[in-house]
């Protein structure tokens, strides 16, 4: 049967999928704010999100409600919409080949909701950090998950309830077909990774305030919990596993575990503690996962979770990126042979954010200019996709122009 270790890595093995379809699942998060003064509309109340997701469903007959007390959320076939911490409304599209076809749910889903939204005064807002209201005045959706997680945070770092309450992002996941694949898909996406947050930085604004560096959210992200957000330790050694994964995951409190319908805090116990001598239930392996927050996450895929929250252009240019340079044998070898030439060390990869949050892209990048970073990846990028999908880069060259 094995133990703990073996559970987390007979999972990931099991879960390549070979001959990948060069699929993509896409989740964007909104703050739904005041059409007039940009303040976040809270959960509870008779003007709340919670009000505002039973409209919703009235529009989808076919809406499956998420089980709870509280309404949190829904599913169609086409994609599920739930709630962050501060009520921050999630649509997950269910992973496909074609760009376009997200592009269409998206947009078809965005009308919907605005038209909702105008019947309150309401509208979603597509940017990386909370806009306008204070995170400490933002109250958590009824969700055990969230208030446990928020008491944590309180005790690890100060960036815990900025996170919760006051981010949105853009996250995209790929399949991998084995370990092998798994290891250059991951590194490229790190190697990759302070350009990807840059072409997606998108945060003019935080509780108010104008943002005057760049990467807010990084900046956030990086004074949460250490051991379970981040940069992964050894990210560019040659050897990069499963094995690897799973030794971060055990060095990390779960912060509870659910027993049954009961759940039980479990304190600063790491996973390895708490797992010792024994194999993990399926339910488990999904809680532990769900647990951590680096920047590319392993769970059934790789979650790439880089990017602030944008329109829906952007989505579209962000998708055709991702997969331009993580689903080609070029993107891939690309990074590599950067990874392997330059010595990179997870040390590099904190550098480089670091310049760009204060130069953006006037900073230096793995000792280039972040610009002419920015530009071989669009073109390597092209490489590898479909005439419609270089089009979608388009508005990424825009930018860079500008």
């Amino acid at each position: 049967m094995g133990d703990w270790k073996d559970s987390l890595k007979h999972f990931f093995e099991n879960e390549a999928k070979e001959g990948s379809a060069s699929l993509l699942g896409v989740e964007v998060e909104h703050f739904i704010v005041d059409a007039e003064d940009k303040t976040a509309v809270p959960y509870a109340g008779e003007r709340g999100v919670e009000q505002v997701l039973v409209r919703l469903m009235e529009r989808y007959p076919d809406a499956k409600r998420v089980a709870g007390e509280s309404l949190l959320g829904f599913s169609v076939p086409d994609f599920s919409i739930t709630l962050e911490p501060a009520a921050q409304l999630e649509i997950s599209i269910a992973p496909i080949r074609s760009i376009r076809e997200i592009g269409e749910i998206y947009q078809s889903f965005s009308e919907t909701l605005s038209a909702v939204l105008s019947e309150f005064g309401y509208e979603a807002r597509n940017v990386g950090c909370q806009p306008v209201s204070k995170v400490e005045q933002l109250a958590l959706i009824p969700k055990k998950r969230y208030e446990w997680m928020d008491a944590h945070f309180k005790s690890f770092g100060t960036g815990g309830m900025e996170m919760m309450r006051g981010t949105a992002s853009l996250q995209v996941s790929i399949d991998y077909e084995s370990e092998e694949d798994f290891r250059s898909k991951i590194q490229a996406a790190y190697f990759f990774g302070p350009l990807l947050k840059m072409f997606c930085d998108h945060s003019p604004t935080f509780q108010g305030e104008p943002l005057y560096t760049h990467l807010k959210r990084t900046d956030i992200w990086r004074r949460v919990d250490p051991l379970r957000c981040g940069i992964l330790p050894g990210i560019f050694s040659e050897s990069f596993g499963f094995a690897d994964y799973v030794e971060f995951l055990g060095k990390m409190p779960p912060i509870f575990l659910e027993q049954g319908e009961e759940m039980q805090r479990t304190g600063t116990q790491t996973v390895a503690e708490l797992f010792a001598g024994r194999p993990m239930k399926e339910e488990e392996i999904g809680h532990i996962l769900s647990m951590a927050f680096p920047d590319v996450r392993l769970k059934q895929y790789l979650e790439i979770r880089f990017a602030d929250s944008v329109e829906l252009p952007m989505v579209l240019a962000y998708c055709a990126l991702i997969r331009g340079l993580l689903y080609s044998k070029e993107g891939l070898a690309f990074a590599r042979e950067q990874i392997s030439s330059m010595r990179l060390t997870e040390k590099d990869i904190c550098c480089s954010e670091d310049a760009l949050m204060l130069d953006g892209w006037r900073a230096n990048v793995y000792g280039r200019s972040a610009l002419e970073w920015a530009r071989s990846m669009l073109k390597l990028a092209r490489h590898s996709i479909s005439k419609e999908e270089k089009g979608f880069l388009d508005v990424f060259e825009q930018m860079l122009d500008e």
